[in-house]
């Protein structure tokens, strides 16, 4: 039957086994660290698996997997590298974004921001920034901070490169959507990608120097020093330097920050 192997042995991987292969890879490629991946058998190969082991399993990004497919690349190889993770060497798992050079939109959860330099800012200091390229015709630059709802980083970008950490309880990478969870069914970050012209959260839920910031694809809430929420809902801002700043704590006047 199509989709499985000789052994009968079907291309469905169940989620406990894929979340353990995840943790253990260091949520990417263990040859080169890339974020988006593929589940792979090396020990033994899936035409000859019986069962779905996760010891027997690993992440190739979809160039290694190529490269496995095509006999370039020996079980040997991928086993050696599954022993020693190139995510978990780094302590992250990484890849690009990939944006063109135009101005790009980022919906915010329940906020669009659209041409905005600093689209969030907290305490003078901007957790989610678009600049252009130094080069011409180079793509729109994209970087940001990402934590959990107890202040633990998540996700860095600089300049587009995303860096999920390999502490985080779990990273899945599938299509153009990059999900971190913090515990079963809690989502500390749902991103994906709307290439080349922009970026959607469609879900986190973080806390940034007192500062809580919780959202989906209909709304964004802010509760600052644990007090009342804020809400904002299909809201757009466009062409500002400065898109939302919040404030938790006294800070000094003529900061840089605003100062276009």
């Amino acid at each position: 039957m199509e989709g499985k192997n000789k052994h009968g042995l079907s291309r469905y991987i169940p989620e406990e086994v894929k979340r353990e292969v995840r943790r253990r890879c260091g949520f990417g490629c263990v040859i080169c660290g890339f974020g988006f991946y593929d589940y792979e058998h090396f020990k033994p190969d899936f035409v000859d698996a019986k069962v779905h082991d996760p010891k027997g399993m690993t992440l190739l990004c979809s160039q290694c997997n190529q490269k496995r497919a095509r006999g370039r690349l020996s079980a040997h190889t991928v086993e050696m590298a599954d022993r020693n993770p190139k995510c978990r060497q780094e302590g992250f798992a990484s890849e690009m974004f990939d944006f063109h050079n135009a101005p790009i939109t980022v919906k915010f959860a329940g906020v669009k921001f659209h041409n905005c330099q600093h689209l969030i800012v907290v305490n003078e200091q901007p957790i989610l920034s678009v600049k252009p390229s130094e080069h011409p015709d180079g793509p729109m630059l994209l970087s940001g901070v990402f934590s959990n709802s107890i202040g633990q980083e998540t996700l860095l970008i600089h300049e587009n490169e995303w860096h999920a950490k390999t502490d985080n309880w779990d990273v899945e990478c599938i299509g153009a959507r990059i999900t971190i969870r913090s515990a079963p069914g809690e989502f500390a970050l749902v991103i994906r990608m709307e290439v080349p012209g922009g970026l959607v959260i469609e879900r986190l839920d973080m806390l940034y120097e007192g500062v809580r910031i919780k959202g989906n694809d209909d709304i964004l809430e802010v509760s600052i020093n644990g007090g009342l929420w804020h809400k904002w809902q299909t809201c757009s801002m466009t062409n500002c330097f400065t898109g939302l700043s919040i404030k938790s704590r006294i800070t000094a006047a003529n900061d840089s920050v605003y100062e276009a």
